[in-house]
């Protein structure tokens, strides 16, 4: 992974920075978010999560941009288990809310006017881990609902994943764009479960 990182910095600045035009912008949007592995349940369920933060386009042509990002990302998965026995009707929903600060490292290829594709790694900070559950026991009796939560424990503190997206700019400076990232390390140590978000961010350049 290291490697991808010294890459994504040569191609940096092995580029001319004499002509190099820097912007700046805040950009934020919903998410979907998700666990993947063989360890994670096959009863996983995407949640809703946010991004927000800001970031540096570093324009090198009219075709070629750099853009470093920070971001606050809220994401994790949960899952819904339900079972039914002589009338009563046990649910259990179970959710993983991970918080991380992400450094997105963008490569952007403008293909034509405002429409941009982009590949870039990037490296995640985790700043939260915790785990709620919600059990829910119904009968003709009525419903008793327990709540409960916690830390995740032995959560790993760095995480590494690839992004690739699209995206549009208007000349006004407002852009939209679409990014999936894949993780590529997994989040508990010695448990193969790693992060994967479709995202989509609203912006605007300054």
């Amino acid at each position: 992974m290291k490697k991808v990182f010294l890459v994504a910095a040569l191609a940096v600045f092995g580029m001319s920075q004499s002509d190099a035009q820097v912007k700046f912008g805040v950009k934020a949007g919903p998410q979907i978010t998700n666990l993947i592995g063989d360890d994670v349940s096959d009863d996983k369920e995407a949640k809703v999560g946010v991004n927000v933060g800001g970031y540096a386009n570093i324009r090198f042509s009219e075709q070629l941009a750099f853009q470093p990002e920070l971001l606050f990302s809220l994401q994790g998965n949960k899952q819904t288990e339900k079972e039914e026995v002589l009338g009563t009707t046990t649910t259990l929903e179970s959710k993983n809310n991970l918080s991380y600060i992400n450094v997105p490292l963008m490569l952007k290829w403008y293909a034509y006017e405002g429409l941009n594709f982009e590949f870039g790694p990037q490296v995640g900070f985790n700043v939260g881990a915790k785990n709620e559950t919600t059990m829910k026991i119904s009968n003709n009796n009525g419903t008793i609902t327990t709540e409960s939560d916690g830390d995740i424990k032995n959560i790993e503190t760095v995480d590494f994943g690839l992004n690739i997206g699209a995206g549009y700019e208007l000349p006004m400076g407002l852009n939209f764009g679409l990014r999936y990232t894949h993780g590529l390390t997994n989040i508990v140590k010695d448990f193969d479960a790693k992060n994967s978000v479709i995202a989509l961010g609203v912006g605007y350049t300054f």
